[in-house]
């Protein structure tokens, strides 16, 4: 597989957060839901940060 090809599609709705994998398989977040995962992803940054740099051949630079 192409290290750039998608693995997945993040789309915000009215009603939430719908994530579309490579196959088509889909998982669905309330918008309560998605707030929530989004509280741990913000709580777990500096780890998946730190955790990537590692495993990456070049540096990861993601920019917000």
């Amino acid at each position: 597989m192409d290290q750039f090809t998608e693995k997945f599609t993040i789309k915000v709705t009215d009603s939430g957060v719908v994530i579309i994998g490579e196959e088509g398989n889909r998982l669905k977040f309330s918008v309560g839901e998605a707030l929530m995962l989004l509280d741990v992803l913000k709580n777990e940054e500096v780890e998946l940060r730190k955790m990537a740099e590692e495993k990456s051949p070049t540096p990861v630079k993601i920019q917000f």
